[in-house]
Formats: structure tokens, C-alpha cells, sequence
């Protein structure tokens, strides 16, 4: 009872202060929300500031919040004092409350990947809401204190701003102050913007590109107007013609002297190569060597032993979809922030199933421990023109289930050797793990989780090599394996703070580009070879079929065989899958990437650079040139899609697509 009373009248006491302090702002609830926006923005800078060891650079990221948000403050604050009326207020604490909101998120974007967010980077949320929360409230989890210093005055600051918006209080102005007030903030204003001007092109160029020192608020209406801001625009989408052609429309010519070996592949989830055992001994960037001999991918570096190894591949597209499919057809995805390769064609596109299944009677199926309905995939390798796919759903078994996404791969090991022995023809699998993705979470049975974020990814790592091992293994003991082409290839890479910056989607540099891709081909290459000139993502699928005894030149692919001879001035294309995000290509030992954020072109020389730490910005006409060519090659990859179609078609028995346009969603329907 006395511990209520001393609450009570702690409360008595409180309730009139704070009754006063909520007065105060109410009525100028907009100057209040706004200055909270800028303390956000300043805020989360510092922290990445400290966190990068760039406190040096920080006044200068900061000098574009100070002049946006204080003019937008100034604008507000003129329009309430000219027009005084509870609609103005209600709309100037509105508009406040849109700027802080944009504030937080981008705050937690920042502290996520390192980089400020484009308004095209919540496009996930919209197609894909319920993978995408579960994704999100995961790493929320991950980062109690992050969350909690952005969520709990967030959360205060919202009962705020209903506050006022319910019961808005007119200020009262004393003309004098309120225009020196005003006089102030403008000349406020004028300094930062030539302080700005003054810093622009001094300190890091890759945080530059970045966009540390653009104001997120400006920088998310900017996209909507600017060209600059975007690689393609809507016009571009509706005016694609390209379509993608059927294993009926194209010449398939096998050579003499060929063979029926069955292929199987395994595609790695986001796996750098600088975290493979091939990195160190190929030549990484900067490798990592793990806790044991082999490093942390001794099978791997194995398998590399065993056959050829490519030590300069690199992703095409750093999204999974988007891999896959250029992986599997060997021509460009749409290289444009959508899905569309997932909508349900009428007949499935010529692809390396399609092709080996009409020209050598191969059986084909696609397993992956991910939940089927992340990224809409069965539409996907329905396109592909699989005989089977097999998902997370399948294995009607949660305990085998690991995070929000994946599955212990382990438990494919058994649906795939009954798959293999059902039938004895020819066949093609192909298995994309998924434990190395976020939230990097290994089965139990593996051991405890490791410490810290990057401890964990490498621990993924290495479970998935055991994983490698353990189906090389299967393959033995069904009595195939020499008798299979068996390839281990990545589907992009993954950054972990290298350049500041984590994730892949928007990030162009060797961490996430460059990729494992190893190919065992029993008495069909010569064991050890390294190939070391640049190859992509493209170059996989004429590179199994020319070793399978196929011409491959009159298929027309975007790839090329990568064992063959390529022309040394080849220009291995790359982009993230972000729309506002940056493209470029690598040619011989150098890379180009034109960055839309800054309209600039960087070349980096990844013989005397491959730390990727020293690029050089072209002059303004050499780089309005390559940016052209740029944007150009990425709106040709553009797949024809009518963007008004509305659909549902049931694929694999177990699934059911749904389209609307670009967009499309899966449900499994095995249960119903």
C-alpha cells in the first residue's frame, strides 16, 4: 500500500509538468516532430560513423539533414503563421510526422546495411508482406538495443502526434521573435548548404557512393523526379520487347562425340567467396581461413581439387531469383527490381532442363530447403520446365524446419536419392541450400550458435560444406557419382561491413559479386584446372552443355562456354537487384560501375586494388558514355511482361501461382 501512494503521488506530481511540456510543443507540435527528425538522422549517422571508424567524415554527412530539415521547418512554421487555422496545423504536424517516420526507418535501414534507404527498397514489403515482416521483426530481435533506442520514442512520439492532430492548440506569436527565429534558421540554412558545397568532394569515396552525406527525406522525393536517380523508369517496362524463347524455337545440334552423364548441381544462398576454403588458396580478397586445416570449406576446396574451378566468377544480378535463373538458362534476367521471371509463362522458356530433357530424355527436379512461397519460386522453376520441385512444405516436418526461412538441408538427402533411384535415366537436379541466408541459424544438432553475427554466417558456412560432403557421399553410395557432372555455384556473395555497408542488394563490390563455381566432370576436365579470366552467371549453362557434346553457338545465349577461349576485351556485365542501385561490368581486371545516386563512373583496378579501396572517377564525358551503355544493356534485359494481366494457374500438383503483372504470389495447396 505506501509503495501505490508513492507512486501515486510521484504521478500527482509528474502529471502537471508534463501536462505543461505537452502544452508547450503541442503548439508548435511541427518545429517539435521535426527537430525530432533531425536528432534521428544525426543521430544514426554517429553511430555508423563510430561503428566505421569514419568519425572524421561525420560533420560532413550530416550538413544536408541540417539544411533540408531546418528549410522544411521554416516552410511549415510560414505557413502556420500566415494561415492559423486548426486544418493548416493539423496538415504542417502531419507533414512532420511523414519526415520523422521516414527518419526512423531509414535510421534502422542504416544500422541493418550501412547504406541510406530509396523508397524502391520497401517495394518487398508490398509483394511479399509476410516473408518480409518475419524478416524484419528477426533482425529486430537480433538488435534489441538498436530496436529499443529507435522504437521506444517512436512509440512516444506517435501518441504525440495523435495528441496534437486530435486536439490541436493554436499558437500564439510574438511577431518579433518568431521572425528573427526565421531569419535565423534561413542563414542557418545558406551556411550548411556552402559548407556542403565546400566538403563535397573531400573524404571516402566509397561512403560517397554510399549516400552518407545525402539527406534520406530529399534523397526519397528526389527518386520520383530525378532520371539520375533511377536506371529505368516505368516507360521502360511497358515498352520491353524482349521474350524469352521456347526449346522449340531454337536450334539444339548435339556434336558426335557426346554424352548422357546426369548433372547435379547445388546453388550456395549468399555465400562470399572470400568465406570459402577456395578463397586463400586461389587468391581471395581477403580470405578467411577458418578454425580448421582445410578452412572453412574443405570439401569444397576438395571438389575444386577434383576438377575446374573458376577463381574470377561473379554474379550477374546479386538476387537469388534473378541468379538462378541466368544461372539455369545461361541469358540475362530482367535486371530491374521486380520478380517477373517468377510469373507463369504458357510454355516454359529453353533452359538447361528444357534443353537436356528434349535432347537427351533427361528427368529433371529442383529441391531447396526454403519455403516455397519466398520469392513466388515454384513459378520460377516452373518457367525453368522442371518435372519436379520439392520445398520446405514438403518435408511436413517443423522440427526440421530452421529460422523463418530455410530447412536442415540434411533432410533433403533422403527425398533426393529416392528421386534419383525412382527412375534409371539420365537426370538433372539441382538443390539451393538456404541456411546460409539470414538469419543465419544452423539445426541444433550441429552445435550451439555462435557468438556474433559474422561468426554465425561462417558457422552456416561450414554446415553447408559438411552438407556438399554428405551428398557427394549419397551419389556414391547410389552408385552415380562417376557418371555425374556434380557443380557446386553461388548465387551472389554477401557483405559484411568490408566497405561499411551489408547485405547484397545495392552494394557493387567483390564481396557480394564474386561467387564460388566449381564443376567435377569425371574424365571430361582435367583435375585441378583453374580458370581465371572473368566469367558470370551467364556462362554456366552453355558451359555444362558444351561439355555435355552440345553446339552452343547457334542457341544464342548471353553466356559463353567458360572452359572455352573468350576474347579478352569480354565485358562480364553486374548489377544489384535495387532499381535506384548501381550496374557496371568487369573487363579484363578492371571494373566500371555507374552509380545513379551520383551520376558518376568509377573504375577500379582489381590487380593493383582488389581491396576495391582506390577507385577513380572518369572524366564527364567518358563516364556519360559508359553510363549509356550501362543503362542500356540493363533496359534490354527487360522481359516483356503485359503489365495489366491478371491470372492463377496451379504448378506441380502442390502449388498455385497467382499474377498481376510483374507481381505474382504462390499458396501450397498439397493440404487443401
Amino acid at each position: 500500500m505506501k509503495a501505490c501512494s508513492t507512486l501515486r503521488n510521484l504521478s500527482d506530481a509528474v502529471r502537471p509538468w508534463f501536462a505543461a511540456v505537452h502544452h508547450a510543443l503541442a503548439m508548435r507540435a511541427y518545429t517539435a516532430i521535426m527537430f525530432a527528425a533531425l536528432l534521428c538522422n544525426l543521430a544514426v549517422k554517429f553511430f555508423h560513423a563510430a561503428r566505421s571508424g569514419l568519425i572524421a567524415e561525420y560533420p560532413t554527412w550530416i550538413l544536408t539533414d541540417l539544411g533540408v530539415l531546418l528549410t522544411v521547418e521554416v516552410i511549415l512554421a510560414l505557413l502556420c503563421y500566415r494561415r492559423p487555422t486548426v486544418r493548416v496545423l493539423r496538415a504542417a504536424t502531419a507533414t512532420a510526422a511523414l519526415f520523422c517516420t521516414w527518419s526512423v526507418i531509414n535510421a534502422a535501414w542504416l544500422i541493418r546495411t550501412g547504406t541510406q534507404i530509396l523508397p524502391m527498397e520497401l517495394v518487398p514489403l508490398f509483394r511479399d508482406p509476410w516473408n518480409v515482416v518475419k524478416m524484419v521483426l528477426r533482425n529486430l530481435i537480433a538488435m534489441p538495443g538498436a530496436s529499443a533506442s529507435l522504437f521506444i520514442p517512436s512509440a512516444l512520439a506517435l501518441v504525440f502526434v495523435f495528441s496534437v492532430l486530435a486536439k490541436p492548440a493554436l499558437p500564439n506569436y510574438c511577431r518579433r521573435r518568431f521572425r528573427l527565429r526565421i531569419v535565423a534558421s534561413l542563414i542557418a540554412s545558406t551556411l550548411v548548404v556552402v559548407a556542403n558545397g565546400a566538403v563535397s568532394t573531400l573524404g571516402s569515396a566509397q561512403i560517397t557512393a554510399a549516400g552518407m552525406r545525402y539527406n534520406c527525406q530529399a534523397r526519397a522525393v528526389l527518386a520520383f523526379f530525378l532520371p539520375r536517380y533511377r536506371h529505368i523508369v516505368r516507360e521502360d517496362f511497358r515498352n520491353a520487347t524482349r521474350r524469352l524463347p521456347s526449346p522449340n524455337s531454337i536450334p539444339i545440334t548435339l556434336k558426335t562425340h557426346h554424352v548422357n552423364h546426369n548433372v547435379v548441381i547445388v546453388i550456395l544462398e549468399g555465400v562470399q567467396y572470400d568465406c570459402t576454403s577456395l578463397a586463400w588458396q586461389q587468391g581471395g580478397i581477403a580470405p578467411q581461413r577458418g578454425v580448421t586445416a582445410g578452412g572453412p570449406t574443405p570439401y569444397l576446396a576438395t571438389l575444386a581439387d577434383q576438377g575446374v574451378s573458376f577463381c574470377n566468377a561473379r554474379s550477374v544480378v546479386t538476387h537469388t531469383t534473378k541468379a538462378i535463373f541466368a544461372l539455369l538458362t545461361g541469358r540475362y534476367p530482367s535486371a530491374s527490381q521486380d520478380i517477373s521471371e517468377t510469373v507463369p509463362l504458357a510454355e516454359p522458356c529453353a533452359s538447361l532442363p528444357t534443353i537436356l530433357e528434349k535432347a537427351l530424355g533427361f528427368r529433371t527436379a529442383f529441391f531447396q530447403s526454403a519455403t516455397g512461397t519466398f520469392e513466388s519460386r515454384p513459378g520460377l522453376i516452373y518457367n525453368l520446365g522442371f518435372d519436379k520441385f520439392f520445398a520446405r512444405e514438403d518435408l511436413h516436418d517443423p522440427n526440421q524446419f530452421v529460422g523463418y526461412l530455410g530447412a536442415d538441408e540434411f533432410a533433403m538427402l533422403d527425398p533426393i536419392a529416392s528421386w534419383i533411384a525412382s527412375e534409371n535415366k539420365p537426370f538433372l537436379a539441382t538443390i539451393l541450400c538456404s541456411v546460409t541466408h539470414d538469419p543465419y541459424e544452423v539445426p541444433a544438432w550441429f552445435g550451439p550458435p555462435a557468438d556474433t553475427q559474422t561468426e554465425r554466417y561462417l558457422q552456416t558456412i561450414t554446415y553447408t560444406d559438411r552438407f556438399l560432403a554428405a551428398l557427394d557421399a549419397k551419389l556414391s553410395e547410389l552408385g552415380v557419382a562417376k557418371d555425374t557432372i556434380f557443380c557446386v555455384v553461388g548465387d551472389h556473395g554477401e557483405a559484411f561491413s568490408e566497405h561499411q555497408m551489408m547485405g547484397h542488394e545495392r552494394i557493387y563490390y567483390d564481396e557480394v559479386l564474386r561467387i564460388a563455381m566449381c564443376i567435377r566432370a569425371p574424365f571430361m576436365v582435367n583435375p585441378g584446372r583453374r580458370v581465371t579470366h572473368p566469367v558470370s552467371s551467364v556462362d554456366f549453362t552453355p558451359t555444362i552443355l558444351s561439355l555435355l557434346g552440345f553446339e552452343i553457338r547457334p542457341m544464342n545465349f548471353d553466356g559463353d562456354d567458360a572452359l572455352g577461349s573468350l576474347p579478352s576485351d569480354r565485358r562480364v556485365y553486374l548489377s544489384g537487384w535495387m532499381q535506384q542501385g548501381p550496374a557496371g561490368f568487369v573487363q579484363g581486371n578492371m571494373k566500371f560501375v555507374y552509380d545513379p545516386e551520383n551520376g558518376r563512373v568509377r573504375i577500379f583496378s582489381l590487380t593493383t586494388d582488389p581491396l576495391e579501396l582506390s577507385g577513380m572517377d572518369l572524366p564527364a564525358a567518358e563516364a556519360e558514355t559508359l553510363s549509356k551503355q550501362i543503362t542500356d544493356w540493363r533496359k534490354a534485359t527487360i522481359l516483356s511482361v503485359d503489365e495489366d494481366a491478371r491470372g492463377k494457374k496451379n504448378v506441380f500438383d502442390s502449388w498455385q501461382s497467382r499474377w498481376a503483372g510483374r507481381r505474382s504470389k504462390v499458396k501450397y495447396i498439397a493440404n487443401d
